[in-house]
């Protein structure tokens, strides 16, 4: 019996977050880069967004970021790609940046940021994506490795998206 109201839960927890997509609003914020600038969400809008948080020690985080380069150097500007690293050290994020060739924003995590996203999706593993629609809204999530393929194919849906 207990496995069923777990089933049951878990079923109801995944259609819920479902049945959000494209109806929360992406938390609006402005952070500084790694390199010095400072960006914010509303920097990208009209363009999908990839918001990934991730570490330099993770293993799956580091599969997906040449994913995420080979996207940015396709696409460009029609897209935004926004690293959220949540390493400790700075130094170490600098030293991956440049390693990695990596082409867009890298911003060290801030509590507000991580408390904010957490709100819509605990931040609990990594990495964790969000992809944001043109207009701002929160159209999925994805805990864990996923190939650059997946990205393409919702990238496309969102930049073909009719406003």
């Amino acid at each position: 019996m207990n496995k069923i109201k777990l089933f049951t839960l878990l079923l109801l927890f995944f259609i819920g977050i479902g049945g959000a997509k494209g109806k929360t609003k992406a938390p609006e914020f402005t952070i500084n880069t790694i390199d010095g600038q400072k960006i914010s969400l509303s920097d990208f809008n009209g363009k999908p967004v990839i918001l990934d948080f991730w570490a330099t020690w993770c293993g799956p985080c580091r599969m997906e970021i040449p994913g995420f380069v080979e996207l940015k150097k396709k696409y460009g500007d029609k897209i935004g790609i926004v690293g959220i690293s949540l390493d400790r050290s700075k130094k170490q994020v600098v030293k991956f940046k440049e390693a990695y060739k990596i082409n867009y924003p890298v911003a060290m995590a801030t509590r507000e940021i991580v408390k904010a996203y957490s709100n819509i999706y605990r931040i609990m593993y990594i990495p964790i994506t969000f992809i944001i629609d043109k207009n701002g809204n929160v159209y999925d999530i994805y805990v864990g490795y996923k190939p650059k393929e997946d990205f393409e194919r919702i990238l496309l849906k969102l930049l073909n998206e009719k406003d």
